[in-house]
């Protein structure tokens, strides 16, 4: 397996590098996620029981939980998160250990937020989105990298919004990037590789990956109206906001209605921005279901004419633009279009059968998702 796994220790500091598990690890799979950025990796190492016990927390050890986890391929990082459950098995005869780990994200469900101890959002003026979630990531998560140098300004000055309330950082981000900004975009927040937090809006300007349909194992493309909503009724803490209609929706299919719920104390300008985000969501029918790919993948570089190059499958992230280049014909125009190119929310490696699932535009039902966003439309 060209992959190689490393144990360190907890230290984010100073990082001692304490095995090489990859000759012995089998069942390795990993995955990507928005929000998230590295979300969850499991494998199995073969180890005698008396090796396995170093690992479980027992007579006041602390075993080897939260320490960090790497996935690389050669000199780059493909998977980074802290171990939160180890599993014993002793089956036939054979003794190994299950590992689970969660990417940084989970670390914004360590410690609670409020702002009565912080900055009171509800008064004042300028408070932007990435200024409350830079807060959040100071003030509660010290296992975030403090470089926010990625976390992209918003415009919209969101005075008004109430965290008083205590709340894990997680719950407040989910929040947040549930909103918008003056010009109805997507926001996603991510860690990624040494643990640095990207706040960013989607954006749709190059095809990061190309596959053909004989790369494929798996391709169901069902566009479900079953989530199609033509009218969002913004709802903050309980006060109904103005109303927002896709009147070209309304042309196409039957007038569907929806409330989304809000932070309290939101102000209509930002309401009415996220309900705007919303209903252009949701106006169309939507591609849901993951597809597998099993074959080979191509990115194109940075030499004249966008040669392409197959690259391993296992380098795919959530947050990149994929086209399916031969399902239909199509233009060069780089958009979504929920028929081949799609933006990549969340991605699954199996490195035992070298399949990569993907989840394309929209949340999957099937893959594993174990943070749930907070906020969700009601239905």
């Amino acid at each position: 397996m060209p992959l190689e796994v490393w144990l360190h220790d907890n230290n984010l500091t100073t990082p001692t590098l304490l095995d090489n598990l990859t000759e012995r690890v089998e069942k390795l799979n990993f995955s990507t996620g928005l929000n998230g950025g590295f979300r969850l990796c499991s494998f199995n190492v073969n180890m005698p029981a008396s090796e396995a016990w170093m690992w479980l927390s027992r007579e006041g050890k602390r075993g080897f939980h939260f320490n960090r986890i790497t996935v690389h391929d050669g000199l780059t990082l493909v998977w980074e998160g802290r171990v939160m459950e180890i599993q014993l098995n002793i089956q036939a005869g054979q003794e190994s250990i299950t590992v689970k780990a969660q990417g940084y994200w989970g670390a914004c469900r360590d410690q609670l937020y409020d702002a009565d101890t912080h900055t009171d959002w509800t008064s004042g003026s300028g408070h932007t989105i990435d200024d409350i979630v830079k807060e959040l990531l100071t003030e509660e998560c010290p296992d975030i990298n403090s470089d926010q140098s990625n976390i992209a300004a918003g415009t919209r000055d969101l005075v008004g919004i109430d965290f008083s309330a205590k709340q894990y950082p997680q719950v407040r981000i989910n929040e947040l990037t549930n909103l918008s900004d003056n010009d109805y975009a997507v926001w996603f927040f991510a860690v990624w590789d040494n643990r640095v937090p990207y706040l960013f809006k989607r954006s749709v300007t190059a095809i990061d990956w190309h596959i053909w349909l004989d790369s494929l194992q798996d391709l169901r493309l069902d566009q479900s109206a079953l989530e199609l909503r033509n009218s969002i009724l913004p709802v903050a803490g309980g006060t109904e906001k103005t109303a927002v209609v896709d009147a070209a929706s309304q042309v196409l299919y039957p007038v569907r209605e929806a409330t989304f719920t809000l932070p309290t104390g939101m102000a209509n300008d930002p309401s009415t921005d996220a309900g705007t985000k919303e209903v252009t969501e949701r106006g169309l029918p939507r591609q849901r279901i993951a597809f597998k790919v099993s074959g080979r993948i191509y990115r194109s570089t940075s030499n004249a004419g966008g040669r392409l190059e197959e690259i391993p499958k296992w380098h795919v992230r959530a947050g990149e633009v994929i086209r399916i280049q031969d399902l239909v014909a199509g233009t060069a125009t780089v958009s979504l279009d929920d028929v081949r190119t799609f933006y990549i929310m969340e991605t699954q490696y199996d490195a035992d059968t070298d399949v990569l699932t993907i989840q394309p535009d929209r949340r999957s039902r099937r893959l594993t998702d174990l943070i749930p966003r907070a906020v969700t439309v009601e239905r």
